[in-house]
């Protein structure tokens, strides 16, 4: 296939807001995982496929 570019398991994303290694991240429409630590407005490679143990926020719902 020659418009193969990568598998698409990360993608770079602006961090818009702070984030830790392992924080999911919203940007836009795009829900991803944190790889690494990034300050606002940073690159981050975010995973968007696997499975991941995540810590809800005590207010939510």
């Amino acid at each position: 296939m020659k418009n193969y570019v990568q598998p698409g398991s990360t993608i770079s994303l602006t961090a818009p807001y702070a984030v830790t290694s392992g924080d999911g991240l919203l940007v836009g429409s795009i829900f991803g995982i944190a790889a690494g630590d990034a300050a606002l407005n940073d690159p981050v490679e975010a995973a968007l496929t696997g499975v991941f143990d995540l810590t809800k926020v005590g207010s939510q719902a």
